[in-house]
């Protein structure tokens, strides 16, 4: 029987015999499990195996994409993406996909994660650590999800590769009342370096300190951004997403023009890296690109977007193995750790906010910045370097160009971060403290 690679390889083939220009076929054989559970009880425990093959193609300047699952119709399916790109409008940004051959990295996928025996414990083990820290009385709920994925890619163009993946992740809120909840992840691409009870643990103290919340007032504050809901900014909706070529292209960027530029105080570095510790790692990106550690912003200056072949060849640059066929992605957002702790940010606070975790960002404009999105979970008046009282009913109004422009101190500590909610792509954030944000009433 021919191993999955030689069949991608025929599809290539296939597909460019057809009469297509350039063609790119994954296939991802992946093993998912997920566990959900509620009110501190597990509610249903999945799993299944998927086989699906991503195939795109390009025909004078079309690019079409499909997917074939179990190698079944092959030709069929590909005839009929044909068919598309002749009826299709030309995409003028095209620019081919990356050529020639390269060598990759070693795949440090977590085999142990391919067959996870009973990962029930693993929930139980974050739900008992809330319970120690709210009290027994305290309802815990979320997801569990881990996956083991061998990807075969193979390119017309001539990249040819094989990664593992792995990658095991938990999400739990806790509530001690109605009002008052905590939100903790926990995220890793290896058994061995997760730790559910940290995430049990941290939800539990924040629903314990959360309860009897009063609603907030609006106005200037200086705010204590914790890692879960600084990740969100770093995503996709935030700076993370912005630094995508293709987001500056379509007008959806603070960073347009801003290259060599310098777009946040000094003590601010990002950096893209899909290393092995992620939950996005990998050692090619989708069109077979080697991927690497890209500086973004280096003390400040913007030194690159993010890019697949196509952004490159416009922006007179080389990829840095973000593809994404159509635009290239981020794939994991470090922040770079600073030279103060978490406790010291807090001790030398004398008067502000500390929040934990937010949703429903949304941006009324995406090139000048401003948005609004609405904490949630623990909400806290810090004074004099201590929790004085939890808050509710507020909401960030303001805009995230001046939000990085503010960033005032960041903590050695630093978290991996991901949940599907906002805080997406993964992230390595620390604690942060941002001067002079502005809240307004969510009610």
């Amino acid at each position: 029987m021919s191993s999955p690679l030689n069949m991608t390889e025929e599809i290539v083939k296939k597909a460019k015999s057809f009469g297509a220009d350039e063609v790119i076929a994954k296939t991802t054989l992946g093993k998912y499990r997920q566990v959900r559970f509620s009110n501190d009880q597990v509610d249903t425990t999945t799993a299944w195996n998927d086989y699906v093959t991503d195939l795109t193609l390009s025909w004078k300047k079309r690019l079409v994409a499909t997917q074939i699952r179990d190698f079944r119709d092959v030709d069929v399916n590909i005839k009929n993406l044909l068919d598309l790109a002749r009826v299709s409008n030309e995409n003028p940004v095209f620019g081919g996909f990356a050529k020639g051959t390269f060598r990759y990295a070693q795949s440090r996928a977590d085999k142990r994660l391919e067959d996870l025996g009973n990962p029930v414990e693993l929930v139980y083990e974050a739900v008992e650590a809330a319970e120690e820290e709210a009290g027994v009385r305290v309802e815990t709920g979320g997801i569990l999800f881990t996956k083991f994925e061998q990807v075969h890619l193979v390119s017309s163009e001539g990249p040819i590769g094989i990664d593992t993946r792995s990658a095991i992740e938990l999400s739990i809120r806790a509530f001690s009342q109605r009002e008052a909840s905590g939100h903790g992840v926990e995220c890793a691409s290896t058994l061995k370096e997760f730790k559910p009870a940290r995430a049990g643990a941290k939800a539990g103290e924040i629903a314990k300190l959360a309860k009897n919340p009063q609603a907030g007032e609006e106005g200037t504050y200086d705010v204590i951004f914790d890692p879960l809901i600084f990740g969100s900014l770093l995503g996709f909706s935030g700076w993370g997403g912005m630094l995508s070529a293709f987001n500056v292209m379509t007008q959806m960027s603070i960073f347009i023009d801003k290259v060599m530029k310098e777009v946040a105080p000094e003590i601010v570095t990002l950096k893209d890296n899909p290393a092995p510790y992620s939950l996005a790692n990998r050692i090619f990106d989708d069109e077979g690109a080697p991927t690497r550690e890209n500086v973004l912003i280096d003390r400040g200056v913007l030194k690159s977007y993010v890019h697949n072949t196509s952004t490159a060849k416009i922006f007179k640059t080389e990829t840095t193995g973000n593809a994404g066929l159509v635009y290239p992605n981020v794939w994991n957002v470090e922040m770079e750790a600073g030279d103060i702790t978490k406790d010291e940010i807090f001790e030398e606070l004398r008067s502000g906010l500390y929040l934990t975790n937010t949703w429903y960002t949304r941006f009324q404009n995406y090139a000048e910045g401003d948005f609004s999105t609405i904490p949630r979970d623990g909400i806290f008046l810090i004074q004099n370097g201590e929790i004085k009282q939890p808050l509710k009913d507020l909401r960030i109004s303001g805009n995230i160009s001046v939000l990085l422009n503010n960033v005032s101190a960041i903590s050695k500590e630093r978290q991996q971060v991901h949940w599907w909610g906002e805080a997406d792509p993964p992230s390595l954030s620390p604690f942060v403290l941002i001067k002079n944000v502005h809240l307004t009433k969510s009610r």
